[in-house]
C-alpha cells in the first residue's frame, strides 16, 4: 500500500511545500496512476476560497496545488493507493474560528486550488464548498458517481463533453449559494437530485445526447430554473402550495399537479420531473 499525506505540518513521501512571493504557501501534489488502479475515489471539503477541477494527464491520478495563508488555513491532502481503488482527499480547515461568517476575516487571503484528474479510470466524486467560487468542468472524465454540497458559494458544474462513463446518479445540495449546472445531458445519468434551500439553481439540460432522466427537485425558499432543449418530452409532477410558484410554460395540465409537454412524442426521451416547492419557485425555459 502506498500512502501520501500532505499537510501544513509536514510532508510524507512525495510532494512539495514552497513559499510564494506574496508570503502565501503553496502545497503541490503530483501522483502517478499505477497500472493496477481501476478506480479513483475523490473527496474534497473546501471551506473557503476558489477551486477549479478539470481533466488532467491520463497517466497521473491527480496533479495540482493549493495556495493559502498559513496564518489562517490548515490544508490537508491525502492520497492512498491500496489496490484496485485509489483514494484522494483535500480538506481545508481554519486555524481560528469555524467557516461561518466569523471564520472569514477581512485580512485573510482567499485560498486558491487547482486540481486535475486522470481521464483513464472511472471516478467517484464527493465535493463540498462552503464559501467562495468553485468551477468543475467534468468533460473528458469518467464520472461514475457525483455528490455535491454548495453552501454559501458560487458553483459552476459543467459536463462540457460527453461523460466517459455511465453516471449512477448526481446528487446536489444547494444551501444558500448559487449553482450553475451546464450541459447536464452529457452527464449520461438516469437520475438527478437537487435540493435547493435558500439559494438559486440554474439547470441546463442541453448536451450531445438526450436520454430518459428522472429529476427530483426540492425547493425551500430558493429558486430553480430548468433550461430544457426541445428534443425532450417533459412529465412534471409538482407538489406546491398557494405560496409557491411553478411556471409550467409549454406544458399541458393533465390532472392536479401533473403536467406534460403539449407536443409530447413517445419517440423522444423524457425528463420525468418530480418537484416539491415550499415558498420558492420553479421556472421552465425552453431552449431551441
Amino acid at each position: 500500500m502506498r500512502t501520501l499525506i500532505h499537510s501544513a505540518l509536514g510532508l510524507l513521501l512525495t510532494g512539495s511545500l514552497v513559499q510564494a512571493q506574496d508570503e502565501r504557501m503553496i502545497l503541490t501534489v503530483d501522483e502517478p496512476l499505477a497500472e493496477h488502479v481501476e478506480q479513483l475515489d475523490i473527496k474534497i471539503e473546501f471551506g473557503f476560497g476558489e477551486i477549479i477541477l478539470e481533466r488532467g494527464n491520463p497517466a497521473k491520478a491527480v496533479t495540482g496545488f493549493i495556495q493559502y495563508d498559513e496564518e489562517y488555513i490548515r490544508p490537508f491532502i491525502k492520497y492512498i493507493d491500496d489496490g484496485s481503488t485509489a483514494r484522494f482527499k483535500l480538506a481545508t480547515k481554519s486555524r481560528h474560528d469555524s467557516w461561518g461568517i466569523g471564520g472569514v476575516r477581512k485580512d485573510m487571503d482567499s485560498p486558491e486550488s487547482e486540481l486535475y484528474f486522470t481521464t483513464s479510470v472511472p471516478l467517484e466524486i464527493d465535493f463540498s464548498c462552503g464559501l467562495g467560487e468553485a468551477h468543475l468542468d467534468l468533460g473528458h472524465l469518467q464520472v461514475k458517481e457525483l455528490s455535491m454540497d454548495n453552501g454559501l458559494g458560487e458553483t459552476t458544474l459543467d459536463f462540457s463533453t460527453l461523460n466517459g462513463a455511465i453516471l449512477r446518479y448526481v446528487s446536489v445540495d444547494n444551501g444558500l449559494g448559487e449553482l450553475q449546472a451546464r450541459r447536464l445531458s452529457n452527464a449520461r445519468t438516469k437520475k438527478l437530485s437537487v435540493d435547493c434551500g435558500l439559494g438559486s439553481a440554474d439547470l441546463d439540460f442541453s448536451g450531445e445526447e438526450y436520454a430518459d432522466m428522472e429529476v427530483d427537485i426540492n425547493v425551500g425558499l430558493g429558486s430553480v430554473t430548468l433550461k430544457i432543449p426541445k428534443g425532450y418530452n417533459v412529465e412534471l409532477d409538482a407538489e406546491e402550495s398557494f405560496l409557491s410558484s411553478v411556471e409550467t410554460h409549454g406544458l399541458q395540465k393533465r390532472s392536479r399537479g401533473h403536467y406534460r409537454s403539449y407536443d409530447y412524442d413517445p419517440d423522444k426521451p423524457t425528463l420525468s420531473i418530480s418537484a416539491s416547492v415550499g415558498l420558492g419557485s420553479i421556472e421552465l425555459d425552453w431552449l431551441d
